[in-house]
């Protein structure tokens, strides 16, 4: 039933915010400098703005009279949004890999995993303003969450974005893997709560 239903959500899914998110991190990604912190910059942006991009996606405005439960249709536009998002990332990523000189460690797992988490979390925000409100506002809404995370994490005394070949890389992504789980159980919750608030629909 979920592989029938691919392709009617895709079609209602808003691309609109993928359409500008990806174009444009895309764009920096071809305009940033060789230099080490430059392209990873680079790499990370390719995980936020598909991220706030990707929280618009589980925003179901529309109350279709189907016998599909509301969860089915929220995980099914989670897992193309997310798929979306990783496809842009992988993108950004091969143009940092193709740019990066000779020898430059490219640390591709541990930028996967901080992408991981950045996406989630987008998806989760949105998620759980969407319990109560279904429009374009809680993708408004949870696209904001995420960029203030992730600008929270600025002022965080300890290291948050290493470079892969400093010392502190595997320490602060063994901590993003622990951080993993939490956008996640959210996003879960956040849909099993729109069930029973809203309804089977």
């Amino acid at each position: 039933m979920s592989g029938c239903l691919v392709k009617p959500i895709g079609r209602a899914i808003d691309w609109t915010p993928f359409a500008v998110a990806v174009p444009a991190v895309l764009g920096l990604a071809f305009a940033a400098g060789g230099e080490p912190v430059s392209l990873a910059a680079t790499v990370r942006l390719g995980a936020l703005l598909p991220g706030t991009a990707a929280g618009f996606a589980v925003v179901d405005p529309l109350s279709v009279v189907t016998p599909v439960p509301r969860w089915v249709r929220q995980w099914l536009r989670t897992l193309l949004a997310f798929a979306a998002a990783a496809a842009a990332w992988c993108a950004v990523f091969g143009v940092f890999a193709v740019r990066a000189a000779p020898g430059t460690v490219t640390g591709f797992g541990g930028y996967a995993l901080e992408a991981a988490v950045c996406v989630s979390a987008g998806l989760a925000c949105t998620a759980v303003v969407a319990v109560r409100r279904a429009d374009r506002v809680s993708g408004a809404v949870g696209a904001a969450v995420l960029l203030a995370l992730a600008a929270s994490t600025l002022f965080y005394e300890g290291r948050v974005w290493p470079l892969p070949e400093e010392p502190e890389w595997a320490a602060v992504h063994h901590a993003w893997l622990l951080v993993l789980p939490v956008p996640l159980m959210v996003l879960t919750l956040a849909n099993g709560w729109a069930e029973r608030v809203m309804g089977p629909a």
